[in-house]
């Protein structure tokens, strides 16, 4: 049961009504072979599956209907009020199950409809629903039937709250980040104006305001210049025009040393200051005033005067104190700017990688995203591999000695395996100091500081996420550690959501197509068939139906072994593929036997289609000896043709119809094609 804090305006009303919400029920209606409805609290319906079962349509048709909604009335009620799933067979005798659902306030009901648990309910629903003759006739069974244990109706139950868990999880953390985002755009909103201009605009704006309270020839704000070790003028006002760029303070100076021993102001009457002469022209004296920055001598302000008064000089040291909190509030607002448009881009990088199908191309993408957010120019993304326990390199990114795609690491080996084996992540500013790591950096690595974060689904570890080598040259810090952890961890759901995906659909694929030869099988084609013949009718269009079959294919069986016959069917399979149009619809339909569909077709079309197919079997390199050419066998095929609606209108008839039509070209002596007159 989903019990979630949810954020105000997200209700769940309003999420399930959402078309994107409504692919995910409908991808996983179809993946778990439960028809899937959601209704609410008092039972209003949320959301209904697109297709809802036959055995519900048929009996919401009769007398019974009645039965039929005060049966999934009760299983909601009975959920809602356990606060836990609950199975039951409804009415229809058909196995459903009820998951209630806790978003804040909200309360919901997911109903999963099945299918029946035995033959004996098949037995019963049939009972009910031919005791009208007013629905005899209407109620269709796909072939062959499928039941649901209850087994069946529980991992189901479990599947699909554990993806709609994870997809409210989704909501509310998006729905929080942008509520934070918002609340913080409105307190920043209420600071001064000057909180709002660039630091440029807010240091002139301190230089206008200190020459209003002050009447001084000359006021000069001296930041620290990491890269020449000075002190340097970056703002200036004044009767006297600007500082002197060649004014500088350097850090040993006598000055700047009293200012670091927590003088609270220096006066100086030297004419010379630093390593260069003239700080202003006419001025004899300066005092110099520091600027204390989150506890760092950042800057220093300069007034050119005669000597201050006691009382100017407390107002400029209130001034200073002042103009340290604007600075750092001015600085605190740019950084939380950068902080949110960076959290908001995690939002935006996930929203990027979520509908990425291949599962190549979504584990390069996290790899890629998350070395934008953090702009590393190298880093690597392993998957912990269950079987050995070891960890694969399966995406990369910049030029990294040593990783290869075939790159194992076991768990609690070097630091990829041991971030595995802890759970945890590392941050490392520098690898060759750290007491945890303490080795030489390589040589293809720029900096020594990376980061190592686990790719975690709850509390199980499926990979690591290594990046390393800033493009600034700076080291990894908290906050890069933080951003990248929370991408990480909405990645890891994507990825394991992508994971679930390809499982559904290669069962899905499995369901409907032949093990040996890839083409359908023949409880597909049977529907196929249907949809064409449907459809033909409707716009008045032909349809030819082709059936093969492999001449001496029980002699080269018993000859060659099974092996050799099997090859050989994947061989003409694959033949007939190369054979025939994209619209066309090739199965297996048994055996030696093969069937075509070809769409708006008429049978002069279909023969010459089939006469293309059976020159291309002829001249197969058949194994064990590989052909004419070789001396070896060669392989042929007999095709009958039949057409809609000259030769039949159901599908019965049809291939009744065609098969006759081999037979037909069997008795004419083989490898020919006979189409019925």
């Amino acid at each position: 049961m989903n019990v979630l804090n949810a954020v105000p305006g997200e209700r769940l009303q309003d999420i399930f009504v959402s078309e994107r919400w409504r692919q995910h029920l409908a991808v996983l209606s179809d993946a778990l072979g439960f028809a899937l409805s959601i209704f609410s609290e008092s039972g209003a319906p949320l959301y209904f599956a697109s297709h809802p079962p036959n055995t519900c349509r048929a009996l919401l048709s009769t007398s019974h209907k009645g039965q039929c909604d005060a049966g999934c009335k009760r299983i909601i009620a009975k959920a809602l009020a356990r606060r836990r799933p609950v199975l039951s067979k409804c009415p229809a005798r058909v196995v459903c199950f009820a998951l209630p659902i806790e978003h804040g306030s909200d309360k919901a009901v997911i109903l999963g409809r099945g299918s029946f648990a035995t033959y004996h309910d098949f037995r019963k629903f049939l009972t009910l629903v031919n005791e009208e003759e007013a629905v005899e006739g209407e109620f269709a069974i796909a072939a062959p039937l499928r039941f649901t244990s209850a087994g069946a109706a529980r991992r189901a139950c479990a599947a699909v709250n554990s993806l709609v868990e994870q997809l409210l999880q989704n909501v509310q953390e998006n729905a929080a980040l942008r509520t934070k985002m918002e609340t913080l755009k409105e307190v920043v909103s209420r600071w001064g104006s000057s909180t709002s201009q660039d630091a440029a605009t807010v240091y002139e704006h301190l230089m206008e305001g200190l020459l209003h309270l002050l009447d001084v020839q000359q006021v000069s704000l001296f930041f620290w210049d990491r890269q020449q070790g000075v002190y340097a003028p970056r703002y200036s006002r004044g009767t006297t025009g600007s500082a002197p760029e060649n004014f500088i303070l350097e850090e040993h100076d006598a000055v700047v040393r009293m200012l670091l021993e927590q003088q609270p102001y220096v006066l100086s009457t030297e004419p010379v200051i630093g390593r260069q002469t003239g700080a202003v022209k006419g001025s004899e004296t300066y005092h110099f005033f520091p600027l204390w920055i989150h506890g760092s001598l950042e800057g220093v302000l300069g007034v050119s005067d005669g000597l201050l008064k006691e009382g100017d000089i407390y107002i400029v040291r209130a001034f200073c104190k002042q103009a340290t909190l604007t600075i750092e509030n001015t600085r605190y607002h740019t950084d939380l700017y950068r902080k949110l448009d960076r959290f908001a881009a995690i939002a935006e990088l996930t929203k990027a990688i979520t509908p990425i199908r291949s599962y190549e191309a979504l584990l390069q993408s996290i790899l890629d995203k998350s070395a934008e957010l953090l702009k590393a120019e190298q880093g690597s993304l392993m998957l912990l591999d269950q079987e050995t326990d070891s960890l694969l390199l399966e995406a990369k990114k910049g030029v990294i000695s040593g990783l290869t795609d075939k790159m194992r690491i076991p768990r609690g080996v070097g630091i990829a395996g041991k971030v595995v084996e802890m759970g945890e992540p590392l941050l490392v500013e520098n690898l060759e100091s750290d007491p945890r790591i303490r080795q030489k950096n390589r040589r293809h690595y720029k900096t020594r500081s990376f980061v190592s974060v686990p790719l975690k689904i709850g509390d199980r570890t499926i990979g690591v996420l290594n990046l390393s080598d800033k493009t600034t040259g700076e080291v990894f810090n908290d906050e890069d550690l933080r951003l990248v952890q929370s991408f990480a961890s909405h990645a890891a759901v994507v990825l394991e959501r992508n994971v679930l995906y390809d499982q559904a659909e290669r069962l899905k694929k499995l369901s409907i197509t032949d093990p040996l030869t890839g083409l359908l099988n023949r409880r597909y084609l049977e529907e196929r068939l249907e949809e064409e013949i449907s459809r033909s009718s409707r716009h008045a269009r032909r349809v030819s139906l082709m059936m093969l079959d492999i001449d001496g294919f029980k002699t080269y069986n018993d000859t060659f072994g099974h092996i050799a016959g099997d090859t050989l069917l994947k061989l003409i399979a694959e033949s007939i593929m190369n054979s025939v149009r994209t619209m066309d619809i090739v199965s297996r339909f048994g055996g030696d036997e093969f069937i075509v569909i070809l769409p708006e077709t008429d049978a002069t079309l279909a023969a010459q289609i089939a006469e293309r197919m059976r020159s291309e079997v002829e001249r197969l390199a058949v194994p064990p000896r590989g052909g004419v050419e070789r001396g070896g066998k060669t392989a042929t095929v007999s095709i009958g043709i039949a057409c809609y609606p000259s030769h039949g209108d159901t599908i019965e008839v049809l291939l009744e119809q065609v098969d006759k039509a081999l037979y037909l070209a069997k008795m004419q002596g083989k490898n020919r094609i006979e189409v019925l007159p």
